[in-house]
Order: structure tokens, then C-alpha cells, then sequence
């Protein structure tokens, strides 16, 4: 990428001028003359067109900072300073006009107050839960970008909702106790859906209720298939609420009490290692929704665990605590919905999610970082959630299932093979081929997976047993 240059500051991942169609960006780059690794810089953002100036300090560690700014709508001006040396930048907030959403909701339980699970004297309200929820969907919208951009296709990603819903569930808090996930996430995919068309919008949805007593966690669900992502709130307490805690909270090294708090830190015990942990579970399965399976490293695999890393610059994990007589409690990633044909307008995105990649092309990362892997990422390229597209009614790819034939007249651009557990034992990317109209699955293959998915560059999907 081109970069923008004065003096001595020099921006690597955003250029003058550049549009971006969602909030919050991630503006990296290095200081060539800094004195030391702790000095600090000064940020100045300004839109005039709505009125704003903010100042903040950013540290500057080995030469290198990254910073996070919520842009408003329109221009943006944003200066660097460090010492004489002053950089100014303009960059557009222009959203991207789509009827393709995804909503974030709070799902409250008929007989609750809506407070999620906190340390005493912390604020738990119904108000702060929608600020964390949509703050942390923002950062997830901008890290999408981020990743697809890393991988050569731009900053692609999907539009978020501006505001949180609150929506009262009719299931009392025992009820969902005593639900398993699976049942739990067919239930509250009923209830967004009713009443309402949902073809067109997925839901990122959060259980206030989640509650760990200490040794169980009742209420917990880490699911995403189709047109929900659904997650319980037992680690809300360590995201934080405003951009300025972002950089804070996952830097928090305070030990989780976990004879009353819930630790789904990977084993790292403290706060910043549970909302790394969390929030990158989330990004996960909202990667279900988009027709995403596992794969071996990154996102879709255990990166999530270190979505820190992206924030932070030492590149260093979170210390991991030694194993000790302390309370720990593994939150395991259930994101299989294949059996279930959800209601509504969820069964047209059902997701068939699966544990790894294993015959795929070998990803670009390992397990401490997140990206996107070949499949995954040519995936989002052409997903209707990522793009534009013009009305038109189309068929989508189809399957000839006597000849292991897929055909499509809007070209085919990626082909994965899933076994019936979800593992995706092969996967095909045709990116530079316009029109590739017909594929063969080789014979040979079609015994080790139960299920062919493809899309085409109109961002239809087929799924189809074979």
C-alpha cells in the first residue's frame, strides 16, 4: 500500500483521501525519529462538518503506534504531531448503502432486570450492556475490514445497525437454564423473525441473563448459523463501553475472582485475556453467518483467542497463568447447526459449520494470529452481506449430483467439500477466472465429504448433500 509521508511519521495502512464505509478505523504506522519506546504522539481528529475536534496521546512503542478513531460522517481531518513533525490526513466516512444488515440485540428473559454478571459496584445496567454490545460489533465490523485487507481485497465488510435493540424474550431465566444451545438458539431465532421479514438481515444477539455460581455456568451460548450469532454475556463485564477503554480493557492483567466471576480468558485468568477471548468468539461465529466453516489457523480457528494482538504493540500473547487449584471454566465453541431447518427466512442462510481445514491450501498465519484463511476470505469477497449488488433474480449455482457436476451462469468463485461433521476436507477458489461456469468434483473426493458448498460471484450460495 501506498503510504503518506512527512518528515518522520509515516502512516502504512490508510491513505490520503481514503473512503471508508464503516466507524471505527485502525491507523497504523511508525515514527522514525522517536526518542524512546514509551513517548507519545498527539492525535488531533476534526470533522467539520459536524462540529467535532478531540485530542488524545498515543505511545509509540519500537518506532511503530496504531491508533483507533470513530470517524463522523463525511471529511475528517486528522493530525499527527510528535515533536516539530506534524502529518495531516483526510479520510471520508461515507456508509455503504445496502438493504444486507446485521443487528445487534440484547435478549432479555421475561423475568429479568436485564443486569448482566459484574463485579460489585459496577455499572451492569440494560443501558451499559447496548454500549458494550454495539461497540464491541464496531470493532468486529472494522477487523473484518482489516483482515480482508490484509489478505489483498480491500476493506470489505459488512454494515452494522446503528443501535442495539432490546428485545424481551418470553423464556424465564430457568428456562434457558435448562435449554441446551442448540434448542436455545432455535427459540430466540423464532422470536427475532416473527413478525417481521428477515431475509435480508442477521442478528448478533447477547443473553443478559449468563451466570456462573462459581463452579457452573448456566445460560452460556456460543452459537452462530444462518441469520444468528447468539452469545451469552458472562465475561460483558471486562468489554468496555467507550473507544478510549478499547486499548485499556485489553491491557487489564487483573486477575478474574472466579468464585463469583466467570474466566474465559484461554487460560490467562485475567481480564484483558477474557475480553480478547470473548470478543474474538464473537467475530467467530458472526463468521458462521457468512457461510463460514473452521479452518485450521486464524479467525475460524483458535486465533480468535488473540484478537488483542491486532491492538496491541508488542505482539507479545497475554502471559498465561500456570495451572493452579483455581476455579477455571473452558467455554467450549459449539457452532454446529447443521440438522436444525430453522423457520422463517433463517433456513435461506443456514450455515454448515465445520472443526478444521484440513486439505485446504496452508493458511498464511498461525495460531496466535487472526486472518482469514484462502476459502474464508474469497468467501466474504463475493458474500451478498459484503457488497452491493444490483436487484436481479438469479438461480444460484446448482448441482448434478449423477455427475458430481456444479454449473452456474454467474461463474463460480469458491468450491468447498464439508464432511457431515462440519470439517471441510477441501476447498477451491477460482478469483481470476471471470466465468468458470462448470466444476467436476473429483470422484475421488466426493467419498470423504457429505456436503459441497459453492458460491457464485453474485454471492449466491448452494449447500447440497451428496
Amino acid at each position: 500500500m501506498n503510504t503518506k509521508t512527512s518528515n518522520n511519521i509515516c502512516l502504512t495502512n490508510v491513505v490520503d483521501n481514503e473512503i471508508f464505509t464503516y466507524p471505527i478505523i485502525l491507523l497504523k504506522g511508525c515514527i522514525q525519529n522517536a526518542n524512546n519506546d514509551k513517548s507519545q504522539f498527539l492525535i488531533k481528529h476534526i470533522s467539520v462538518n459536524n462540529n467535532y475536534c478531540d485530542t488524545s496521546l498515543w505511545t509509540i512503542y519500537n518506532n511503530r503506534f496504531k491508533v483507533i478513531i470513530e470517524l463522523k460522517i463525511g471529511n475528517n481531518k486528522i493530525i499527527f504531531k510528535y515533536g516539530e513533525d506534524l502529518l495531516q490526513i483526510d479520510v471520508i466516512f461515507k456508509p455503504r448503502t445496502t438493504k444486507y444488515t446485521v443487528s445487534p440485540v440484547y435478549v432479555i428473559c421475561a423475568d429479568h432486570d436485564g443486569k448482566f454478571q459484574a463485579p460489585n459496584n459496577y455499572d451492569n445496567s440494560v443501558e451499559i450492556a447496548c454500549k458494550k454490545i454495539l461497540l464491541g460489533s464496531k470493532l468486529i465490523q472494522m477487523l473484518t475490514a482489516e483482515k480482508m485487507d490484509e489478505k489483498g481485497f480491500g476493506k470489505k465488510t459488512f454494515y452494522m445497525e446503528t443501535e442495539c435493540q432490546i428485545i424481551k424474550s418470553s423464556l424465564t431465566r430457568q428456562m434457558v437454564f435448562n435449554m441446551n444451545p442448540e434448542k436455545l438458539w432455535q427459540h430466540i431465532a423464532r422470536e427475532l423473525t416473527a413478525n417481521q421479514n428477515s431475509k435480508n438481515r442477521k442478528f448478533l444477539a447477547f443473553l443478559s441473563c449468563t451466570y456462573w455460581d462459581g463452579e457452573n455456568l448456566h445460560g452460556h451460548v456460543a452459537l452462530g448459523g444462518g441469520g444468528l450469532a447468539l452469545f451469552g454475556t458472562g465475561c460483558l463485564y471486562t468489554w468496555p463501553s467507550q473507544l478510549k477503554e478499547v486499548l485499556q480493557c485489553f491491557t487489564n492483567m487483573k486477575k478474574v475472582d472466579t468464585n463469583v466471576l466467570l474466566d474465559d480468558s484461554c487460560f490467562r485468568g485475567n481480564f484483558g485475556g477474557c475480553f480478547s477471548t470473548t470478543l474474538g468468539s464473537v467475530w467467530h461465529e458472526i463468521g458462521h453467518t457468512f457461510d463460514l466453516g473452521h479452518t485450521k489457523y486464524g479467525i475460524m480457528g483458535r486465533g480468535f483467542d488473540n484478537v488483542h494482538l491486532t491492538f496491541t504493540l508488542d505482539n507479545i500473547n497475554m502471559a498465561q497463568e500456570s495451572i493452579s487449584n483455581r476455579k477455571r471454566y473452558i467455554v467450549c465453541i459449539e457452532n454446529c447447526i447443521n440438522n436444525y431447518k430453522a423457520k422463517e427466512d433463517l433456513s435461506n442462510n443456514n450455515s454448515v459449520n465445520n472443526k478444521t481445514n484440513l486439505y485446504a491450501k496452508s493458511d498464511e498465519c498461525d495460531t496466535t494470529t487472526n486472518c482469514w484463511s484462502n476459502g474464508c476470505a474469497a468467501i466474504l469477497l463475493f458474500h451478498k452481506w459484503f457488497n452491493s449488488y444490483d436487484e436481479e433474480k438469479s438461480n444460484g449455482p446448482h448441482y448434478v449430483v449423477k455427475r458430481n457436476l456444479l454449473t452456474s451462469t454467474k461463474g463460480l468463485k469458491v468450491v468447498q467439500l464439508r464432511r457431515d461433521d462440519g470439517f471441510v476436507t477441501h476447498s477451491w477458489e477460482f478469483l481470476r477466472n471471470n466465468n468458470k461456469q462448470t466444476f467436476i468434483l473429483p470422484v475421488q473426493l466426493a467419498t470423504i465429504g457429505t456436503t459441497i458448498v459453492a458460491e457464485d460471484s453474485n454471492g449466491n450460495i448452494l449447500k447440497h448433500s451428496i
